[in-house]
């Protein structure tokens, strides 16, 4: 369910302490949640465009293990998938994720394994490649700096499934100039075997798909059983865009259901830009915008795309460069449409979906049990009304998991209250220094002048405050203040200094504590000791 019994959507946090995991619901309750959510997918009748939930899942699983498992073979040996057994699966844009992250790959495995069942992680390709760097920690522990490393040339970003290698020379030295920007605090990290054994030997020439699929190699040599698959293949599936028909068929209602869930949202969680957790579908014109993205292999810039009903057909377009009509009633039959989406792919068209959509799929129509991250499982509680606002009932529930690991570098403690600590004693030296000179043991002639001071202090503390008196007393109570401080010069240098090296220390350990760093910077046996402890 998207919202909790407080009436609220759930919130989930990043675990703080070092190797710890987050796992809702507990992981010992996961096998039982895989059963509950076979149930629940066959306890729907749902119609999808003609053809009932049930048929329509049943099909596309059967077309994408076999798609994961031909995909998975061109680069490796992976164990056969298990026919008509539960199908655990999770994804993620093919970055250099943070071990946080790729926990959610070993975890689906696991639970595979556990159910006797099948693994397929998607390789999320239709998001922009906006990055072709990664941030890695140098300096010294004093003075630790985050440097930017880069594995490619930067291009126009485009969507990953259109992005190839732009340079070689840059892509093959990637390891060895990220070992040495790390030298400093990890003397062997994996990135300097991984890489030119992994990456630099891929399989194919997309980018994404060869860091994807130098990642997955690297897990199955450590014995996790899995396939994978990018997402653009399913979308070329005919169960898919059965699926796809369907929203397209109703994008009134889907655009009715998909917008007031969000603003649903932005109001529990008090948002006020539009664009979180993502922006409206809108409407313009008789237009209706939908859950998909549009470009061309000659030109792959992602367009929305927008439908518009007309008596017997729909016209798609992206307000631009593409415009033409598909053969289609509301609850028509869909495979004449069908078999003209997969006439426009032949050609180069590519509609995919964006993120909601992607995941909704593959809740409610693939998996038995979905792995998100924090931010995807913060964002499909969104998809969870949505569906039961426009389907009837929300898809089986997700296991929401993530772990935090810190790269082992050996450096002083340090901690926001300590800063905090300091801070307020300077301040009590300032605003009440009497409470410190209680403190010293003085001579009694310093005493009687001490004690003078405090007397000035407590008179003006002790008058009342009026508007006639209010300057002049508050001028008496900060001289009294500023008399006291050279009793106080030695003690308040020392905190002064203990600030300044606790600011430091904290400024140093958010760089060398932060969890976001990748997976590949970790010394080969602290990551995979971590994985297969889990």
């Amino acid at each position: 369910m998207p919202m909790s019994s407080a009436g609220q959507y759930a919130r989930y946090r990043a675990p703080e302490e070092d190797r710890q995991v987050l796992s809702v619901p507990p992981w010992q309750a996961v096998g039982d949640l895989v059963v509950a959510n076979q149930s629940h997918r066959a306890s729907h009748s749902t119609q999808v465009q003609g053809l009932s939930l049930h048929e329509l899942s049943k099909a596309a699983r059967k077309e994408i293990l076999a798609l994961a498992l031909a995909y998975t073979q061109t680069y490796s040996d992976p164990k056969l998938p298990v026919a008509d057994s539960p199908l655990i699966m999770t994804g993620h844009q093919p970055d250099l994720v943070h071990p946080g992250v790729w926990l959610k790959d070993f975890a689906a495995g696991r639970i595979a394994s556990r159910v006797q069942g099948t693994a397929v992680s998607l390789v999320i390709d239709s998001d922009l490649c906006r990055s072709r760097s990664i941030r890695v920690p140098t300096g010294n522990l004093t003075q630790p700096r985050v440097e930017s490393v880069a594995y490619d040339k930067s291009s126009q970003p485009v969507p990953l499934e259109e992005t190839s290698i732009a340079d070689s020379t840059t892509w093959n030295s990637f390891g060895s100039r990220t070992a040495k920007a790390i030298s400093p605090f990890i003397t062997s990290p994996l990135i300097a075997e991984w890489w030119p054994q992994y990456a630099c030997s891929q399989a194919s020439e997309n980018l994404g798909l060869s860091i994807a699929q130098a990642r997955h190699r690297l897990e199955m040599s450590w014995g996790n059983q899995s396939l994978n698959l990018p997402q653009s293949q399913i979308c070329q599936t005919n169960s898919f865009r059965q699926f796809a028909v369907h929203l397209l068929a109703n994008a009134e209602t889907f655009r009715s259901a998909y917008n007031s869930t969000l603003s649903e949202y932005r109001a529990a969680h008090r948002l006020r830009n539009h664009a979180q957790p993502t922006p409206n579908l809108s409407k313009a014109e008789g237009l209706y915008e939908t859950p998909f993205w549009i470009w061309s292999t000659d030109n792959p810039q992602r367009r929305g795309l927008f439908v518009q009903k007309k008596s017997k057909e729909i016209l798609l377009t992206d307000k631009a460069t593409f415009s033409k009509v598909l053969p289609l009633a509301t609850n028509s039959e869909a495979m004449p449409a069908i078999e003209q989406l997969a006439e426009w792919e032949s050609q180069g068209i590519k509609i995919r979906t964006r993120a909601l959509a992607t995941t909704m799929y593959a809740r409610l129509v693939l998996a038995d049990l979905f792995i998100h991250g924090i931010g995807g499982a913060k964002y499909d509680q969104v998809t969870d009304a949505i569906c039961e606002r426009f389907f009837g009932f929300a898809p089986a529930a997700y296991l929401t998991l993530s772990a935090t690991l810190r790269l082992p570098i050996a450096h002083p403690a340090s901690s926001l209250s300590e800063k905090q600590r300091l801070q307020q004693k300077l301040r009590q030296f300032a605003y009440h220094p009497e409470n410190e000179l209680a403190k010293l043991t003085l001579d009694n002639k310093k005493q009687a002048t001490v004690d003078k001071i405090l007397a000035q202090k407590r008179f003006w503390v002790q008058t009342l405050k009026t508007p006639s008196n209010a300057s002049e007393r508050h001028q008496g109570i900060v001289s009294a203040n500023l008399a006291m401080q050279p009793w106080l010069a030695a003690r308040r240098s020392e905190l002064e200094k203990d600030l300044v090296t606790a600011s430091q220390r904290l400024r140093a350990n958010l760089v060398l504590e932060s969890r976001e760093y990748p997976f590949c910077l970790f010394p080969h046996e602290h990551l995979r000791k971590f994985f297969l402890d889990f």
